[in-house]
Order: structure tokens, then C-alpha cells, then sequence
């Protein structure tokens, strides 16, 4: 009717579109229940910021208010980069130290059943390297065992003490890992692994328990250059041997000798420790020993406890010896003994005269020498028997020493060996095992996998009363099958599945021409 009557103001269509956010809304009348009118809406885009509601107008902040929230920004970042870390470490080293000094014998025994935890990972390392540091000398695994009993854990591993176990491992394929008895040790420093590859015979694996062979190869090239070639033999009863020994015999009449500090066993000069490191370089060897350059060389590495730091773990990362040891490396290359090694022989895996020199420099450096010379030590009474269980005071056992027959050199080897039962020179050795096994721990069962670390102690095994009967910590020349079931050696008797101390018997035949000179000197002195 309005349109008939007033026909001028006829209502015209808009000219314009319709705003995006009407289009929506128009859209969504059309639904024909709420439900979709809500999926409808959801679906949609945002409202252009043309048309999204504005916020009121609010004035700047103050200066006091902006320094209020610069002040703020700088303390939350102080706590975050240094009170929040600080507070994370203190936490962290007060449950290793409520651990170390509350749950030690607790903790580990459990822990190692479950490695690949984060408790574990996180935890365990600390602990394994602060036991590794005495956990291996006799009087500390003495008195763990008799808290303990045969089996407990410690630096990481499981210790199993038993006679019967430890000659079981001795005489059968070990798998390896990177440990040097308890110790653990850094890969990157062991050798050749910076040139070539890896060469360390303690770490690597026999073949019957899953090695490469490598072990078995590398080996038996060591053995044949350096310590059953013929000419090893000969330099070992020249004149020139001869002379280091009487020099030897010479410099005990002269120095005093009654203790390990006294300067005939300490002394970088003359006595023991000198003596040990030309003797056996001139025997294997071969090398000029009255070279200077030679000598200073050998002696910086081979001379005071520092160097062997090299090879362990963490210490090798602060204390690496590289420029030292490849001086060593490069006087054995240029020694009679490896100039006349074959290279690239196949029965050997290819090993090159570089790698034989840098496994040679890491057997003298933790074994040869410092074994050698902690073996005569103990044989020539630098320090007396342990204070064992139920024994009153130390024996001297240069008591016996003195009155050995020195002409008869079996006795003289029994008493080398009594010596070495009491006080074992390598005390721990290590294998990991192939397959999960369980044992006893304080009474209580453990499953451990396969791949855990289990130390071998030597020095425990020598003295299982179990074994050796009620007089195991009396010193006895005498004593039953000792010469068949020696463990000092790493192996039992002369039974072994190829890793026997490879110095067995030139230490022998060493130790027993110095007893019998030494022991004619003491006599004389008396």
C-alpha cells in the first residue's frame, strides 16, 4: 500500500555488497538448527580485524613502572642462567653424596640390574669412578669381602670373589670392554685409535666370546717380537744384562732398603725403578740404554703415576700425554725388535709396526714396567704381607727370604710366589658377561643382563679360604699346589685361554737371579 501511495519512495535494493561478517551471520540464519548453526560458525574465518572490537586507549607506562618491569626481566634471568642451575647442581650432589655415604652397598647392586635407566645413567657414573679410585687395593676388597661375603658391588660392577669362579673365567674367552681392572678407561686415548684403530689387548674380546680374532692376532705379534724371539733370550743373558744387574746389587749394598719411601725403591736415579725401565727396554727391545735422549724419554713417561692418567676415564680429558707418547711411540719404531717385524701379515690382521709400537708403549706404561717393578717390590720386602684377617701383626716375609737355599731355584720361585699370593700384583681384572645371569648379593637374589660389568679379583681369589684352607693368610713356601694353582698371572697355574701375563717368564727368571745376588748381599750385611 506505501508503495502505491507514495510511489517516489519506492524501496530500491542496496547498492553495496554486504559486509563479510553479515554474509556470515546471514549464512548462518539459514541453518536449520542450532547445532549447525554452531558447526557453521566454527568453520568459519576470523573476523577481519576491521571489524574485530578495539581496545580502550590506555596512556604509556610510567619510568617507574618501565624500571619495575626492567628490574623483574633481569632477576627472572639471573635465576634462570645461574640460581636455578646452581640450585639443580646442589640437589643433584647432595643425593650422590646421601647415595656414596648412606645406600652405597644398596644402591649399586640394584642399580646395576637396570642400566639403561635414567637412574643409572645419571647417578652410577659418579660413584663408579670414586670407588675405582682404592676399591682395588687389597686391604679395601679384604674387608669388603668380609662384609659383604663372596659377591657385592662396586665401581659399576659386580664382584664375584670365589676361587672356583675366578679360575672358571681365567681359563676360558672373555668378552672385553673398555676397563682396566676397575678402572674405566678413555677410547679415544687408548692406542692406535687416533692413527688407525684399536690395538688394546685388554679391551678387546677372544674370539670364542665374541671378538673379531683381533685379540688373538695382535697378541701373538707382541709375543713373537718382544717376548719369544730369540734374540730376547740372548739379550737377557748377556754381559750387558749381567751389568744392569750388578748395578742392581751394587746400589741395594749402597742405599738404603729397609722400606717403600726408602731411597733404593724410590729413588728416580738409581735403585728399583730406573733399573726396571732400561733392563727390560734393553731385553725386549733391544734399545741403547746408555742413550740420554733415549733414556729421558723413556723415563718421562714411564716414571711417576701422572702419565698413566692418560688412558683413564675422565682423567684423560685433563691430563693427556700425547706429544710424550708418541716420542716413546717413535723410539720403538726405531728399536732392533719391531724394525725387524713383518708389517701388513696377514696372521697378525695386517698390524702395522706403528700400531705394535703403540700397543708396546701402553703394556709397558700400565703393566710392564710399573708390574714389574710393584713385583720386585713386593718380593725384595719393600712392604710387608697385608694386615689380614686374624693375623696379629704383618709378616716380614724377608724373614723367609733369608733363609731360602739361594742356590736352588725352585725354592727360590715358591717363595716368589707365596709372596705374590699374599699380595697380587694386578689385583683386579675385568669381563663383561654374554648373557643374563643371576647371584646372590646380601642374601638376596639379582638378575643382571648380558653385557654387565664383572670384576675378576685376582687378589680375592688367591685368598679364598675356601680354596687355600684355614692357614690361607700364613706365609707358606711349602703350601699344596701352588705353583698349579696360581692366579697372580692372570691364569691358573700355567692353564689359560690366551691372556696369561705375556712377561710371565722373564719376570720369573729375573726376579729369581735378583733374589739370589740381592739375597747374598743381605747376608753379608747381617
Amino acid at each position: 500500500k506505501r508503495q502505491a501511495v507514495h510511489p517516489q519512495k519506492s524501496v530500491e535494493p542496496p547498492s553495496h555488497t554486504p559486509q563479510p561478517h553479515r554474509q556470515r551471520a546471514m549464512a548462518a540464519c539459514c541453518c536449520t538448527s542450532h547445532a549447525e548453526k554452531r558447526e557453521f560458525l566454527e568453520l568459519q574465518p576470523m573476523l577481519p580485524l576491521s571489524v574485530q572490537p578495539m581496545h580502550p586507549w590506555q596512556p604509556p607506562p610510567s619510568k617507574a613502572e618501565t624500571s619495575k618491569r626492567i628490574c623483574s626481566h633481569r632477576c627472572m634471568t639471573i635465576f634462570c642462567i645461574v640460581i636455578a642451575p646452581f640450585l639443580v647442581l646442589s640437589l643433584y650432589l647432595l643425593i650422590e653424596v646421601s647415595i656414596y655415604f648412606f645406600a652405597h652397598q644398596h644402591f649399586q647392586p640394584w642399580i646395576l640390574q637396570y642400566p639403561d635407566s635414567m637412574i643409572a645413567k645419571v647417578f652410577l657414573p659418579p660413584i663408579e669412578i670414586l670407588d675405582s679410585i682404592y676399591v682395588g687395593r687389597s686391604d679395601t676388597f679384604i674387608c669388603a669381602r668380609t662384609l659383604f661375603g663372596n659377591n657385592f658391588a662396586a665401581s659399576g660392577m659386580v664382584w664375584i670373589s670365589s676361587f672356583d669362579y675366578v679360575s672358571t673365567v681365567l681359563t676360558n674367552p672373555q668378552a672385553r670392554t673398555y676397563q682396566l681392572g676397575e678402572h674405566p678407561l678413555l677410547y679415544q686415548n687408548l692406542p692406535d685409535v687416533d692413527h688407525s684403530r684399536l690395538v688394546f689387548l685388554l679391551s678387546l674380546s677372544d674370539q670364542g666370546a665374541g671378538g673379531s680374532g683381533a685379540h688373538e692376532a695382535f697378541r701373538s705379534a707382541f709375543l713373537q717380537t718382544l717376548m719369544n724371539a730369540p734374540e730376547v733370550e740372548q739379550r737377557r743373558t748377556d754381559s750387558i744384562s749381567a751389568s744392569l744387574i750388578d748395578r742392581l746389587v751394587s746400589d741395594y749394598r749402597e742405599l738404603p732398603h729397609d722400606n717403600q719411601t726408602s731411597t733404593f725403591f724410590s729413588n728416580g736415579d738409581r735403585g728399583l725403578i730406573p733399573f726396571s725401565v732400561h733392563y727390560l727396554h734393553y731385553v725386549m727391545f733391544g734399545l741403547d740404554i746408555y742413550d740420554d735422549t733415549i733414556l729421558k724419554a723413556l723415563e718421562a713417561f714411564l716414571i711417576g703415576p701422572a702419565q698413566i692418567g692418560h688412558y683413564l676415564y675422565p682423567h684423560g680429558y685433563f691430563m693427556p700425554h700425547h706429544e710424550v707418547i708418541d716420542n716413546v711411540v717413535n723410539i720403538y719404531l726405531a728399536s732392533p725388535a719391531i724394525q725387524k717385524f713383518e708389517e701388513n701379515n696377514p696372521e697378525f690382521f695386517s698390524m702395522t709396526k706403528r700400531e705394535l709400537a703403540a700397543l708396546a708403549a701402553s703394556i709397558m706404561r700400565m703393566a710392564g714396567v710399573q708390574g714389574f717393578h710393584q713385583t720386585s717390590s713386593i718380593v725384595l720386602g719393600a712392604f710387608k704381607m697385608g694386615q689380614y684377617p686374624g693375623v696379629a701383626e704383618r709378616f716380614d716375609q724377608r724373614t723367609v727370604w733369608d733363609q731360602l737355599d739361594l742356590s736352588d731355584t725352585e725354592e727360590i720361585q715358591q717363595y716368589i710366589m707365596e709372596c705374590i699370593r699374599l699380595d697380587t700384583p694386578v689385583s683386579v681384572v675385568h669381563h663383561v658377561a654374554t648373557e643374563p645371569f643371576s647371584i646372590d648379593i646380601w642374601g638376596t637374589t639379582r638378575y643382571y643382563p648380558a653385557g654387565t660389568k664383572i670384576a675378576v679379583p685376582l687378589g680375592l681369589a688367591n685368598l679364598d679360604p675356601d680354596f687355600w684352607g684355614p692357614n690361607v693368610y700364613q706365609f707358606d713356601i711349602k703350601r699344596p699346589q701352588l705353583k698349579d694353582n696360581l692366579l697372580s698371572f692372570n691364569s691358573k697355574g700355567s692353564e689359560h685361554a690366551g691372556r696369561e701375563c705375556p712377561g710371565k717368564a722373564l719376570v720369573m727368571a729375573t726376579l729369581t737371579e735378583m733374589l739370589a745376588k740381592i739375597g747374598e748381599v743381605r747376608r753379608s750385611l747381617m
